[in-house]
């Protein structure tokens, strides 16, 4: 994981290095906000997604001459899952049971760094991006069935993130954009491991906890507008 890591921030090293001019071109100014649906793996099961909102904004450097740009990004996501049961029929109580939903939501603030190139398609952009992630936990959310949950969250998590956007101009420094984007984690929002609690069973068989690793999956789509700072130069 540490060498994965390793080569993410020699290529995002590079590109800093290879964008110093661009960066004196301008600078764009972005905020999307959109659906959010998010599931997760549990020892690699996964659970029922659900979709909440998020908001995202961007800081990139831009340029007339180079269509590669570096980008900075904090953004507010919801991520987590859900355990959905149908609606019934009880035929020892003769009522109708309501259908159920209980989720643990995960209130991330979330902080990217990353690269992406920019293409013109007519008189529209194309673009796509990709960078590294951390996430802080603000707060989470434990539904009736994961309340034996609480406490074991981490506040610190990372992961990737995928993104492809496309951006209608208005006018010369203003621009809409829809944009999707695909970011999976590569740490554990939750991580329990083995324990033996010390305990058995009438049987004499210990009472063990087993390994339990959770992580996030999120699909997002968001749209917005797009503002660029263009610094011109004069002899």
């Amino acid at each position: 994981m540490k060498s994965r890591l390793g080569v993410l921030s020699i290529l995002i090293s590079s590109a800093l290095m290879t964008g110093s001019s661009v960066l004196a071109q301008g600078t764009v100014y972005s905020i999307l906000g959109g659906l959010t649906m998010s599931t997760q793996t549990v020892n690699g099961f996964e659970k029922d997604p659900f979709l909440r909102l998020h908001v995202v904004g961007y800081m990139e450097s831009s340029s007339e001459i180079s269509p590669n740009a570096l980008y900075a990004s904090l953004g507010y996501h919801t991520k987590g899952s859900a355990v959905n049961s149908a609606a019934y029929y009880d035929p020892l109580s003769g009522t109708e049971q309501a259908r159920q939903s209980n989720s643990m939501e995960f209130h991330n603030l979330s902080l990217g760094l990353g690269v992406k190139q920019r293409k013109e398609v007519g008189p529209n952009f194309l673009s796509y991006g990709f960078g590294v992630r951390g996430d802080f936990n603000l707060s989470t959310d434990f539904g009736y069935l994961f309340a034996g949950l609480e406490g074991t969250e981490r506040n610190f998590t990372y992961g990737l993130d995928f993104n492809v956007g496309f951006e209608f101009p208005m006018s010369e420094l203003i621009s809409t954009t829809i944009e999707f984007g695909f970011s999976p984690d590569l740490s554990e929002q939750i991580y329990i491991p083995y324990q033996d609690t010390g305990y058995n069973y009438d049987n004499g068989q210990a009472v063990v906890i087993q390994e339990s690793s959770i992580k996030n999956i999120v699909f997002e789509a968001r749209a917005g507008f797009r503002f660029w700072r263009k610094v011109i130069y004069t002899d």
